[in-house]
């Protein structure tokens, strides 16, 4: 009986963990939704790039944080495609999709760090 609840313990682990994912490795591309739009970073950390999956007429934009000096900056793709933005010699770590929305507020995700 024992055995058996320890077994069925380890498949609900098992199971739970298939299910949510055991996040981005590193070395992966890393993605951040914001409906079906999304912007992403490279694995190597040396781009950033932004797609409009959305056919709502809203152009889509990202905004990512380079690492030295520490800046902002915004790149936006505004018929529909995708677009990508290498950094030079300064790493990407953070990134936020956003949605540009004209008389509203913008509907952006949260900024999400890829390790």
């Amino acid at each position: 009986m024992r055995r058996r609840i320890m077994r069925l313990g380890a498949v609900a682990i098992a199971t739970a963990a298939a299910l949510l994912g055991a996040g981005t490795a590193l070395g992966d591309t890393f993605y951040v939704y914001e409906g079906q739009d999304f912007g992403y970073i490279g694995h190597d950390h040396r781009y950033a790039g932004v797609c409009d999956r959305e056919y709502d007429g809203f152009n889509v934009y990202v905004n990512f944080k380079r690492t030295t000096p520490n800046t902002v900056v915004r790149m936006e793709e505004a018929n529909g495609y995708c677009k990508t933005s290498t950094t030079g010699t300064y790493a990407i770590h953070t990134l936020q999709t956003c949605e540009n929305r004209p008389l509203m507020t913008d509907a952006c995700s949260a900024w999400q760090r890829h390790p």
